[in-house]
């Protein structure tokens, strides 16, 4: 598709960006997307708005969950999203429309220290050609097609495999663009200081393959049975004035908990 058609199918975007204890990070991320979609000489003419959903206190973080918000927060007012770790910031990307699952993180994730500033630290290696995470967009049918994300994993969990696998057991084609990022570093609470897993992301890998063993059925879990309270809703204002892309920032709380497994994980384990 070229630049010009790109922008005349007049799709409306959504960023979704789950967050909880990382006042950095969105501090740089919503300074750098603002200038980013006001000044990209792509990227700027997509009708775009952004939500930031915050996880309150008092429970294992859910980012499969909190990205299940912020997609019925946003569902009726867009055509398709874009599910937007923090930590990663675009330099040379491609938000506009898809007609597929398109995961478009690729330069900046190839490498990551696990625990920086930790002195001898694991490094983290993905898989590009299988990576399904940092920042995926998604047509808002076929994201509601296999009911979202799973609700079911506490601490950290393999949320994006799940739903690469929740696409693939729909046959739904996926897509892939390969655009330039750069990475935040922050500890990372799946790998222990010298590179292993944690107890907690053994504890979610073993149920990401229980589920796939056999092909799981996603109506069990995910946006149709996603509980939670909204604590505060605000918009997030723009001193710079650019652009107008509409932000907010919501919190809540998430109904349901860890596992006794999870738990028991993340007593022994990392914090979320």
């Amino acid at each position: 598709m070229s630049e010009v058609a790109a922008f005349q199918t007049g799709k409306k975007l959504a960023i979704i960006v789950p967050y909880r204890d990382r006042a950095e990070h969105i501090e740089q991320f919503v300074q750098h997307i603002r200038g980013y979609f006001a000044r990209d000489k792509i990227d700027k003419q997509i009708d775009c708005r952004v939500i930031v959903v915050e996880q309150s206190k008092g429970k294992a973080f859910n980012r499969g969950a909190l990205k299940n918000v912020g997609f019925l927060f946003i569902e009726s007012e867009t055509d398709y999203v874009c599910f937007h770790d923090v930590d990663y910031l675009p330099i040379w990307a491609d938000y506009s429309w898809v007609e597929r699952p398109t995961p478009i993180l690729w330069h900046g994730a190839e490498y990551r220290p696990a625990h920086p500033g930790q002195g001898k630290t694991g490094v983290i290696k993905h898989n590009l050609e299988l990576f399904f995470g940092g920042v995926l967009l998604v047509p808002n049918d076929q994201f509601r097609q296999v009911n979202g994300y799973a609700n079911d994993y506490w601490g950290w969990g393999p949320d994006d495999s799940d739903l690469q696998n929740r696409f693939n057991s729909a046959s739904i084609a996926l897509g892939r663009r390969k655009c330039t990022f750069k990475p935040l570093y922050h500890d990372n609470e799946a790998y222990e200081v010298g590179g292993g897993p944690t107890r907690i992301a053994k504890v979610n890998e073993s149920l990401l393959k229980a589920r796939w063993k056999n092909r799981f059925d996603t109506s069990q879990d995910g946006l149709s049975n996603l509980s939670f309270s909204i604590l505060n809703e605000r918009p997030i204002e723009d001193p710079i004035g650019e652009r107008v892309v509409p932000w907010r920032h919501v919190t809540v709380e998430l109904d349901g908990n860890a596992s006794p497994s999870q738990r028991a994980a993340l007593k022994g384990g990392a914090s979320p």
